[in-house]
This record gives C-alpha cells, sequence and structure tokens, in this order.
C-alpha cells in the first residue's frame, strides 16, 4: 500500500493506503491543489516511508518545481541530493519529439525504479500524443510497469471549469481509482472538496472531503469528537473580569463555558471581553483574544483607555491575534482558530466578533463552523467569548446558530434618553446557575465596564 503521509487522508479517508500498482486519476479544476497534493504523496513517500519517487512535469521547470513546493516546506533538492527523487522535465517536448521521449521516460524509471511516480498533466500529454496514443502509453507501457514494480502512480488532469468532464474522458477507463478537487462558490470565498467516486479494492466511507490548502499544503477539515470523558461538568468558576457580573452569574462563569456578549454598536461588547481575558491572564490563566474587526494597536489603546492593564497582560499569559476573514472559507478559518488553540492551550478565549464572520460566510457554514469549535473547547474546558453586533431587546437574540450553542447570552443595548445615552444590559441565558434576572444600567468609564442595579 501506498499512504499518503497527509495525516487525516491516511486515518479517515483511504486507511489502507492506494493499491499497489495502482494508476490513480487526480483531476480538477487550475487551482485546485492538483499539484500539490501529488507532490505531497510523492514527497512524504521518500521523507516519511524512504521511497523513492519520480515526479514528470509537461507543466512547469524543476526550477519552478523546486521553489514552489519549497514554500510549502518540501524540499525536494535534498531529497535528490539523497538519491530518494528525480524530476523529469517535458515542458519543452513536441509533437515531433514525443516519442523519443517516451523511450527515455521509461528508461529512467526502469533505471530508478521508483515506488511513486506522478505525471503532470495526462491532459498535456494527450494533447502532444493523441488520445490514441495515450491509451496504449497508459495500458501497455507506464500501467504495465507501475503493476510489475508494485508502484502508484498518481496521473493529473485537468478539469474544465464548469463541466463535469475529467481530462479528454478517457483517462478514467484505464485508471484503478479517481479522485477529484473541485470548488464550490459560498459567496465571496470558494471551498474545496475532495470527491473520491472510484478506488479499486479499497471502501471508502464518504464520497466527499473538505480541505483547504495552507502554508502546510493540504489540510482536511477533521470533524472533532467530544469524548464520553471529556463531557461531565465541573463547578469551578472563573471571573468575567468584572466584579458585579460575577456576583451576578452566581460566583463567574463555569470553567468550560461559552457566552455570547451580543449588542448593537458602541454598547461595549469588546469591553467586556477584554476585562475577561485580562483578568484571567492576571490570575495566571492562558488567554487568547481574536479579532476580526480591529488590528492589535486598537484594541491594545482602547483597553488602555478602559484603565485595564493589558501590557502587563501581554507580557504574562495574553496573545492577540489578529486577521480579516473575508478571503479565507469556514474551514480555513476554523483550522487557523484550532492551530492557535492546540499551539497557545489556553484556558480563556475571545473570539470577536461573529459579526465579522457572518458577512463573509452563509448562515450554516458558520453555525458548522461554532459548532466544530464548540466541540474542542468543551473537550479542552476553554471558556469562551463571542461577540455579536446585533440589536436585541433581550427576549429575542438574533443568530440562533450561535444562541442555541452557547452556555451563557449577555444582552447589551442602549438608549438615549434627556439628550444623553443610558446602558442597559441583562443576562438572557445561563445554563445551571441562579443568576441575576434583572435589567441592569451600566457605564464605560475610564475604570472600564460599571454596573449599577
Amino acid at each position: 500500500m501506498s499512504r499518503t503521509g497527509i495525516e487525516y487522508f491516511d486515518k479517515y479517508i483511504l486507511k489502507d493506503g492506494f493499491p499497489d500498482g495502482s494508476l490513480i486519476l487526480v483531476a480538477g479544476e487550475p487551482g485546485a491543489g492538483k499539484t500539490i497534493f501529488s507532490a505531497t504523496f510523492v514527497y512524504n513517500g521518500a521523507k516519511k516511508f524512504g521511497e523513492r519517487g519520480v515526479y514528470i512535469s509537461f507543466a512547469e521547470t524543476k526550477k519552478e518545481f523546486y521553489e514552489a513546493m519549497k514554500q510549502l516546506g518540501m524540499d525536494f533538492e535534498e531529497l535528490e541530493n539523497k538519491g530518494l527523487f528525480k524530476f523529469i522535465d517535458l515542458v519543452t517536448v513536441g509533437k515531433e519529439a514525443i516519442d523519443k521521449e517516451i523511450g527515455f521516460l521509461m528508461e529512467e524509471l526502469a533505471r530508478f525504479q521508483p515506488k511513486r511516480v506522478v505525471l503532470d498533466s495526462i491532459s498535456v500529454f494527450a494533447q502532444i500524443l493523441g488520445l490514441e496514443k495515450t491509451r496504449v502509453f497508459l495500458h501497455t507501457m507506464l500501467g504495465r510497469f507501475i503493476k510489475a514494480q508494485n508502484s502508484t502512480a498518481l496521473l493529473i488532469a485537468e478539469k474544465p471549469v464548469g463541466t463535469e468532464k475529467i481530462g479528454y474522458g478517457i483517462e478514467e477507463f484505464v485508471v484503478d481509482g479517481v479522485i477529484i478537487l473541485k470548488y464550490e462558490a459560498l459567496g465571496e470565498v470558494s471551498r474545496r472538496i475532495m470527491e473520491i467516486p472510484k478506488i479499486r479494492r479499497r471502501s471508502v466511507e464518504r464520497t466527499q472531503y473538505e480541505y483547504v490548502i495552507t502554508s502546510k499544503g493540504i489540510e482536511f477539515l477533521e470533524i472533532p469528537e467530544l469524548r464520553r470523558e471529556e463531557m461531565g461538568y465541573t463547578t469551578e468558576r472563573i471571573t468575567t473580569g468584572i466584579d458585579r457580573l460575577d456576583e451576578m452569574l452566581g460566583g463567574g462563569i463555569y470553567k468550560g463555558s461559552s457566552v455570547l456578549l451580543v449588542g448593537m454598536t458602541g454598547t461595549g461588547k469588546s469591553t467586556f471581553a477584554l476585562h475577561f481575558v485580562i483578568a484571567n491572564a492576571l490570575q495566571g490563566r492562558k488567554a487568547v483574544y481574536i479579532s476580526f474587526e480591529e488590528p492589535m494597536d486598537q484594541i491594545i489603546r482602547a483597553a488602555k483607555n478602559y484603565g485595564l492593564p493589558i501590557e502587563e497582560a501581554m507580557e504574562e499569559n495574553l496573545r492577540i491575534f489578529t486577521w480579516i476573514p473575508e478571503s479565507m472559507t469556514p474551514v480555513h478559518t476554523f483550522l487557523r482558530i484550532r492551530k492557535i488553540i492546540e499551539e497557545f492551550d489556553p484556558e480563556v478565549l475571545v473570539i470577536d466578533s461573529l459579526t465579522s464572520l457572518r458577512q463573509h460566510m452563509e448562515g450554516k457554514e458558520l453555525a458548522k463552523m461554532l459548532r466544530y469549535l464548540g466541540l474542542i473547547t468543551k473537550a479542552r474546558r476553554i471558556t469562551t467569548y463571542f461577540t455579536l453586533n446585533e440589536e436585541t431587546n433581550f427576549e429575542v437574540v438574533p443568530f440562533t446558530g450561535a444562541s442555541t450553542m452557547v452556555d451563557v447570552i449577555i444582552g447589551l443595548r442602549y438608549h438615549v434618553q434627556d439628550g444623553s445615552i443610558e446602558r442597559r444590559m441583562a443576562i438572557v441565558k445561563s445554563r445551571a446557575s441562579n443568576h441575576s434576572r434583572k435589567i441592569h444600567k451600566y457605564e464605560i468609564t475610564d475604570k472600564g465596564v460599571e454596573i449599577y442595579e
């Protein structure tokens, strides 16, 4: 068997790897990640399993390929120097020389004896050689070599945008497996899907799997599982960073709970969240603040204006991350947040705000991302704040995709009375807590949030 070395793919998708002696078609639209997936297969084969690999390219030169792959953390030059990899450049080959080059190619394969081969791309190859000769090559030359050596070959094929046709329509009839990489439009972004309609001698549980392309290459969405031993409750509470709010909640927030702060612009949602992460960081807990709306310097300045010791907290346990989510799919955003959680291992987390995510994601996709994130934070006992910029009357909470999944909902609102702004707040929901049912007045001062009866 030939495993890809991509942990999720080998563990959940093709558990036994590609069957030995197989030709696998990897088809997809331009930019779907065909080259990255195939190159990863060859690279991991050499790096992790000590198996020689060959990459045959009609698409880019050796220099271009090496430079592009090095940016993804794959050093093919190192493998070549160790005798584990060979790149065969056929970019400039024309029709008049193709027969000669095929002979040279087969001699190189026979001499090098690779366990893994990539042909990039079979579509260009068919353009040069013609359909019938391509079929003969796949059947009698490359196919026989792969089966005789118990090797595995990935054949990359271009799938024209907006069509169901794969390559030239002949490749799928002579291969042992088909993997299709495709796009699905999600508003401003596209979701990447791997579809596996056919793998001989292998069973695939699902036909589709979601993935993203990151600086590490291909990463799949791993659906979190909440094991029984992780589902137990705890009576330990932690502070909100606001003494009066702790009292209103019956002694603070249960560790591992999720909190939704919902209110209009100017109600102080971020200020409540800053109280939370700063106070807990100063009490010795690792804290993470992720902002999709403001750069770090504005967050720091706002905290200092409210008298909150953010710089001291950052010297201790607080980390702040900021980025604009508009160019990322929900999966990409989820994987980035998960990476931060895994690397920093926080006890408290703020996501500010869900409104920014909603502007660039479909509601169903955002709800799915929040559900997965909730499973991770519950398993790790991370107490999490989400902010949402919406008007609330303390009775109806918008965006039920978030409100039904959280443990605590705090509503914030304001109105103008006698020429001045008055702010009001209420704890709309707090599971397993004897919380205040009153509507309270609060102000945002140079000391932060102050809550009154």
